[in-house]
């Protein structure tokens, strides 16, 4: 027995839905990485992951997503220890190290796109750049429960927000201790390399399961914007967090909205990416929060 399901849901419904589990997903680990003042590394690994993406697809031909995640792993384990090197042999800042392997990574990457075959499993610059949100659509079969018409990637988005919000609920005393004082924390805590192991792990994971669907552009909007736009206003971590997922939860459906109704709201031709709409939308939010901030803070003296 089949459901039926309105149009308009079945064409707009999945995407929208993926963008906000990967807001979830990335932007409540992006949370901790901001408030260690480590943001530049979640960007790091966003662009690191490629070429091992690209190699997962080489070696298995499928969009695999054991092959996916194990490459992408690997690659970000591999950018990060060949930062650390560089900052330790030329004695350099680790956001210049950081700076340096994620462009590279990401240039490699991009090189093994254009020269390696990877086209052949469908994917291209401008999927791994803007994702492929358009493209997600509940497919209904009246033969089949509604659950098989659900978009896999959609399913992978949900599980990695769901990991993201559990790690963080579960282990919110250890991280928050890291963040603010992390000598004491490392004195005081059992395992402070475990946990930091496993955030790096698990932001590692949500960006492999966004990529795909969002892309890398606002992947790398997701793990910094939100909480940067919460900051000025939260008045401790919990807050943030809810804040942040809240903005972000606002301006994901208002940035879907404002791409795929372009062509009456800003005259185009056709409707606009939604993933790079949704990712200037962030960016844009996070002077204006700041701004807003001080503006209140002026008023009230």
């Amino acid at each position: 027995m089949s459901s039926s399901l309105p149009t308009s849901f079945a064409a707009d419904a999945p995407a929208l839905a993926a963008a906000l589990c990967a807001l979830i997903a990335c932007g409540t680990l992006g949370n901790w990485l901001v408030l260690r003042k480590e943001a530049m590394t979640g960007d790091a690994i966003a662009h690191a992951v490629l070429p091992g993406l690209v190699a997962g697809f080489l070696v298995t031909g499928t969009r695999s997503v054991g092959a996916m995640f194990v490459g992408a792993a690997l690659a970000g384990i591999a950018a990060i220890l060949i930062a650390k090197w560089i900052r330790t042999r030329a004695r350099t800042e680790a956001g210049a190290a950081l700076g340096i392997v994620f462009t590279a990574f990401f240039a490699f990457g991009v090189a093994l796109l254009e020269t390696q075959g990877a086209r052949q499993v469908d994917l291209d610059p401008e999927c791994v750049l803007f994702g492929s949100l358009e493209t997600l659509f509940y497919v209904e079969s009246p033969d089949a429960s509604w659950i098989t018409g659900v978009p896999r990637q959609l399913w992978s988005l949900a599980g990695a927000a769901v990991l993201a919000v559990l790690f963080s609920v579960a282990f919110a005393k250890e991280l928050t201790l890291l963040a603010f004082d992390a000598p004491y924390a490392r004195v005081a805590s059992k395992s402070p390399r475990a946990i930091e192991s496993a955030l790096l792990a698990i932001v590692s994971a949500c960006i492999v399961a966004s990529f795909e669907a969002v892309g890398s552009v606002l992947v790398i909007a997701l793990l910094a914007c939100p909480a940067l736009i919460a900051a000025p206003h939260a008045r401790s971590v919990r807050g943030q967090i809810l804040l942040s997922l809240i903005i972000g939860c606002a301006i994901a459906c208002i940035g879907y909205l404002l791409a795929a109704q372009a062509e009456s709201v800003f005259g185009a031709k056709t409707a606009l990416n939604s993933a790079g709409m949704i990712a200037a939308l962030l960016a844009a939010a996070v002077p204006l929060s700041h701004a807003t901030r001080k503006l209140i803070i002026h008023q009230r003296a």
